[in-house]
């Protein structure tokens, strides 16, 4: 059983690939805004079920709930809703994670 176990958490990430995939390009601190560096964070979505899914450079899957009135904008409950995801028009996106870290770059896929 724990073989299996093992090999179903392996192919998650992949399945994953059939929603949206988030490639961040900068990241920038949270305490100090004008301080940014290049970024390769990688961020899937997924739904499945009627739940949102996501990997977080490959860890995961994390449940994340929609934000009351925004349609593509979630909250990541696994770190106290503390990290968000927002999709923006033309494929954009930002992702507010560890320390108020703001990451932004790019998705392809569909929700």
């Amino acid at each position: 059983m724990g073989r299996l176990f093992s090999v179903v958490l392996a192919v998650m990430p992949v399945l994953a690939q059939a929603g949206v995939i988030c490639t961040a390009e900068e990241q920038c601190r949270g305490d100090a805004r004008s301080m940014c560096a290049p970024s390769s964070l990688r961020i899937e979505l997924v739904r499945q079920g009627g739940y949102t899914r996501l990997w977080i450079d490959r860890q995961g899957p994390y449940p994340a709930e929609p934000m009351a009135g925004a349609a593509q904008h979630w909250r990541v409950a696994a770190f106290g809703g503390q990290h968000q995801l927002q999709l923006h028009a033309g494929g954009r996106f930002t992702y507010l994670g560890n320390r108020n870290k703001t990451f932004t770059g790019t998705c392809e896929g569909q929700v």
